[in-house]
């Protein structure tokens, strides 16, 4: 509990600043980065429910405009979105050990200069592994099970590319991120394992390091 409110404390000094400009969308990572955007007007996000967050990967939020067209692009094509200086990524065509995340978006940051950090439901080979044991190819019961351990399994993943392949931000991708701030290190080192690529723990580090804005 101490920790969460510690982390929550940071994450609102990274958004004090925050000036509620207008919403607008990136259609590419390369446009992302070159800061090519588009404006949108009467947009809202929807959060999703927890059912529906883990059926459709951990991609939580839902875009809306209420303009059919603008929508569907949102949906379909858009990559980014900036709305309320929050950013949301499009997990549509996302992969990641060839698993799908979702059809919407979730919670994203700027990693340094030239990468995208979002935060997803833990996916891969070994959670396939995991959903079929439990039963949620075969029963909702099973289903129901996996569904509510794999909700509080959040990790952070990386976007360096146009590329649809994503890449998960690992203990030892961490480590060697923190090599060059010691001071850190040692307080991440001393975690027990399985705390170490969570979602919370991870984020705490990156702005601890001055790593992460806002987009």
């Amino acid at each position: 509990m101490i920790r969460n409110k510690y982390i929550l404390c940071f994450i609102f000094l990274l958004f004090a600043a925050t000036s509620f400009a207008q919403s607008r969308y990136a259609l590419s990572f390369s446009d992302y980065m070159d800061g090519k955007f588009t404006a949108l007007e009467n947009l809202t996000i929807e959060s999703r429910s927890q059912s529906k967050r883990f059926w459709n990967g951990g991609a939580d939020f839902k875009p809306k405009t209420g303009d059919k067209k603008t929508d569907k692009l949102l949906k379909k094509e858009v990559k980014y979105i900036i709305h309320q200086d929050t950013l949301y990524v499009n997990c549509r065509q996302l992969r990641y050990e060839g698993c799908r995340f979702g059809s919407w978006y979730a919670p994203g940051f700027r990693f340094g200069t030239n990468k995208i950090c979002f935060i997803g439901t833990k996916i891969g080979k070994k959670q396939i592994s995991e959903a079929v044991a439990g039963g949620m190819l075969f029963g909702a019961i099973g289903g129901a099970i996996v569904a509510s351990k794999q909700l509080k399994n959040k990790v952070c993943y990386l976007i360096e590319s146009d590329s649809k392949k994503v890449k998960l931000i690992t203990k030892n991708n961490m480590r060697t991120i923190l090599l060059n701030y010691p001071e850190y290190s040692q307080e991440y080192n001393a975690l027990s394992e399985e705390k170490k690529e969570s979602a919370i723990i991870v984020i705490e580090y990156l702005i601890k390091a001055g790593l992460l804005m806002r987009y």
